[in-house]
């Protein structure tokens, strides 16, 4: 993964060598004028939102938005990261499934946001990144990335909800709001490894076999492709 400057946008980070396929985020309300020309010479043309509806605020933006629930209700305020994650694959394998068929559908780069762009964005991406060939030690070091770049801009709403609960609690809510540690991604792989994989995991949860082979042609074709757009960094 390569860190992207996206005015307006934080945790932005692409994948691959070349031209991308995939662009995780932070939110996108503030997106500027000048973010969406970044991203559309990115090649992005479709935002995949995994937030509920409650969480959207006013798209100020002409890229097309297909909204995905991961949660499926209120996301949680509280609790240990492994458990939260394993809880969505075991129990929302359709939602993350058909957020994955978005970026396989796509003509374009997709960009997948939720809040943070951490957590629910995280499992989206690790799902397509592996089902495309990526390996679990490419996905652990992009997911680490994040929790550096999430501090800064949602610490003060962590300890907000820390102030507000049990101490014993404390080390878990900032741990869950602001951290990606690589054994929180890790527990999640090994979760999906009881599937088979990503890409059988995916299968068992809606995602065609003609869409598994976009997501590996987009991989390849993004490898075979040179670095072309502003606002890169390497990471």
């Amino acid at each position: 993964m390569r860190t992207i400057e996206v005015e307006g946008l934080f945790n932005a980070r692409a994948v691959d060598a070349g031209i991308p396929w995939l662009v995780r985020t932070g939110a996108t309300e503030n997106l500027t004028p000048a973010g969406v020309a970044t991203l559309r010479q990115c090649g992005v043309g479709v935002i995949v939102d995994l937030r509920e509806p409650f969480e959207q605020g006013p798209i100020g933006h002409d890229i097309p938005v297909h909204a995905v629930s991961i949660y499926g209700t209120n996301p949680p305020d509280t609790g240990r990261l492994e458990d939260i994650y394993e809880g969505l694959l075991r129990t929302r394998g359709a939602a993350l499934a058909d957020a994955v068929a978005v970026v396989a559908d796509a003509q374009s780069a997709a960009l997948v946001h939720c809040t943070a762009g951490k957590d629910r964005t995280g499992l989206v991406v690790a799902l397509a990144r592996l089902a495309a060939g990526a390996t679990p030690a490419e996905v652990i070091d992009d997911y680490e990335l994040s929790g550096a770049e999430v501090r800064p801009v949602r610490a003060a709403h962590a300890e907000s909800i820390a102030a507000q609960s049990a101490l014993d609690d404390r080390a878990d809510i900032l741990r869950l709001h602001l951290d990606s540690p690589r054994e929180a991604i890790a527990h999640a792989l090994a979760v999906i490894d009881e599937w088979g994989g990503a890409s059988e995991y995916l299968k068992a949860h809606g995602l065609r076999d003609a869409q598994l082979a976009a997501l590996r042609a987009k991989r390849e074709r993004a490898l075979e492709s040179q670095p072309s757009f502003a606002g890169e960094a390497r990471s």
